[in-house]
């Protein structure tokens, strides 16, 4: 498996065309989350708009994954949604032990 760090930032603006029954921005975050779920082995959400995601799919094929779910959700535009390879040489700061060693784990 490779590991995947996704980043997705929506504004207000993404998600404006939308039905207010979509959920603005945090629906936009919950589609991108439960489309990870789909194609997952494992992920780790770092951060409110950061996932690591262990797969073996492609960042351009996880983009388009990501913009068909949101699409679904009736989300015309993504927001800032950036999806790159993370290989033996990243680098970190700050991580509990418990998330160290799950990131140890995951890289190549």
């Amino acid at each position: 498996m490779s590991l995947s760090l996704v980043i997705h930032r929506p504004e207000a603006a993404d998600a404006a065309d939308a039905s207010p029954e979509a959920g603005g921005v945090e629906g936009m975050r919950k589609a991108v989350r439960d489309a990870v779920w789909e194609v997952a082995d494992a992920h780790w959400a770092v951060a409110d708009d950061s996932i690591l995601v262990s797969t073996d799919l492609s960042p351009s094929y996880l983009i388009s994954h990501f913009k068909r779910a949101l699409a679904r959700r009736g989300f015309d535009r993504s927001g800032l949604l950036l999806v790159t390879a993370v290989g033996p040489k990243a680098a970190w700061s700050g991580l509990s032990a418990e998330s160290e060693a799950w990131l140890r784990d995951m890289l190549p």
